[in-house]
């Protein structure tokens, strides 16, 4: 099962990219472009683009390369939160002119983010590879950081589901048992779609 300790393989990984090479212009475009995969674009519209506006402080559970933080572009603040720091200068290259804040997370913390201050919480690709009691504690840490009626849109792994129960590295889990973590950190379940990814799902939440 992924641990964190796992999840530092990401850190490797960009060492390693080239870009322009076989995996893209970006570090993360092999995993799928939003801007051209069917369902990840379905993402990005119902799930992103609603809630990234302008004015708005945004927060990212695992950045990456970028590529989900794109759409994020004209929100007043940019909370990157990440376990692996080098990605830090991979996002400051890639959005020199963006209000980017970094947040080096111990894997289940968000350090240094006020209380009640998110309008916007999402994460994309990375709760997928935590197992159930780091996700939990992920939702006791962001929880209070949204504001009342702040929303948070999560990527969460599904193996009900064949692909799901085949993807390396997913977790044990499905959107029932991530929807009962959301609210007992409070949160209110909004939305959830199983149905556009096919070894995956998305849930919205809401602080009431």
């Amino acid at each position: 099962m992924p641990s964190l300790d796992w999840n530092r393989r990401w850190a490797r990984k960009l060492a390693g990219f080239v870009p322009g090479g076989s995996e893209g212009q970006h570090y993360g475009d092999r995993w799928g472009d939003p801007n051209t995969h069917p369902a990840l674009m379905a993402v990005r519209d119902r799930f992103v683009r609603p809630y990234a506006r302008p004015g708005a402080v945004a927060l990212e559970i695992g950045s990456g390369g970028g590529r989900w933080t794109q759409f994020l572009a004209g929100c007043a603040r940019i909370y990157c939160v990440e376990l692996n720091r080098e990605m830090f200068a991979a996002l400051t290259e890639r959005f020199p002119d963006e209000p980017l804040v970094f947040v080096e997370s111990g894997g289940t913390d968000i350090p240094g983010v006020p209380p009640a201050s998110l309008d916007f919480a999402f994460s994309y690709g990375t709760l997928v590879h935590l197992e159930l009691d780091a996700i939990a504690a992920y939702l006791a840490s962001l929880a209070p950081l949204l504001k009342r009626g702040g929303q948070a849109c999560l990527h969460v792994s599904d193996v009900r589901r064949p692909d799901g129960a085949a993807k390396d590295g997913f977790s044990d889990n499905d959107p029932a048992r991530t929807a009962a973590l959301i609210e007992r950190a409070g949160l209110v379940v909004r939305e959830i779609d199983d149905a556009t990814l096919p070894h995956s799902a998305m849930i919205r939440a809401e602080r009431p």
